[in-house]
């Protein structure tokens, strides 16, 4: 059977909920039936952009597609949260859920990550937290962008500025932002731009959670950490350190995808990885 065909016959997603420490409500999607297990999104998307993840492991886990605050099921977030508060909500899906295995995806692994070292996570999987030589110049202009409401330029800016565009794409921000304005006059383009907006708040937490990697040798949970090869040089050096200071991590590399394979390029490929992992 297919993952299409068992996507298919899957009952809708169940949307959940529960209070966070300052009593911010964080909702979730739950698809499938089994042990719990939480997938923490990365930047710029939300849960329900893992869907077909979910769906290639609803046979064995009840995947719980967090909202991160600001996002989707899940209520407003400020400006001034950060690194503490994502912990907080973390710890409450955990708690409701009972789950004890948690995946997170770019900034969300670096949650995921923090939380490891904090919370009973028994089972850790990370695809590409960036936590080493994350490049920043582009970061002013990106906020400039995202406060004017110009979410096309704000897209280009963020995909330049992180190497995730094609290696073809030119490096005028402008230039590559023209085609980008059509899209956001779209359903998704709106959605994304919504998006967009809570990404200050990301780099923020990333910020403040790279500033002391060793300590994440004090990581206690079986944990993978997973890359794509097409991914830009400063994710692969991010997976080595953290495979050298965290005590008997795995580490597994996918051919011939990038940054975005969990949700976009190769969902399926990844939960492959997974199930194994977690079995």
């Amino acid at each position: 059977m297919t993952t299409g065909d068992m996507s298919h016959r899957m009952s809708a997603p169940l949307a959940e909920s529960t209070l966070s420490a300052d009593g911010t409500r964080i909702g979730w999607e739950r698809i499938g039936r089994g042990p719990a297990l939480v997938v923490v999104h990365g930047g710029a998307r939300a849960g329900k952009h893992y869907r077909a993840l979910a769906a290639a492991m609803a046979q064995r886990y009840s995947v719980i597609l967090m909202d991160r605050r600001g996002r989707g099921l899940s209520g407003p977030g400020r400006e001034e949260d950060g690194l503490e508060v994502e912990l907080a909500d973390v710890s409450a899906v955990l708690a409701a859920t009972g789950a004890e295995r948690v995946f997170g995806h770019s900034a969300g692994a670096v949650i995921a990550l923090e939380a490891a070292l904090a919370l009973p996570i028994r089972e850790l999987a990370l695809f590409e937290p960036p936590v080493v030589g994350v490049p920043l110049g582009w970061v002013p202009d990106f906020k400039a962008a995202v406060a004017r409401e110009d979410f096309a330029l704000a897209m280009a800016l963020l995909a330049l500025g992180l190497q995730m565009g094609p290696r073809w794409l030119p490096h005028w921000p402008r230039i590559v932002a023209l085609p980008v304005r059509l899209l956001m006059r779209t359903r998704e383009g709106k959605e994304m731009a919504a998006l967009l907006a809570t990404m200050p708040r990301d780099i923020f937490t990333l910020r403040s959670a790279g500033l002391a990697i060793d300590r994440h040798a004090r990581v206690a949970s079986r944990t993978l950490l997973l890359q794509g090869s097409r991914s830009p040089t400063y994710l692969h050096e991010s997976v080595d350190s953290l495979t050298r200071l965290i005590p008997g991590a795995e580490r597994a590399s996918l051919d011939g995808v990038g940054h975005n394979a969990p949700d976009q390029e190769a969902p399926e490929r990844v939960a492959s990885r997974l199930l194994n992992f977690f079995s």
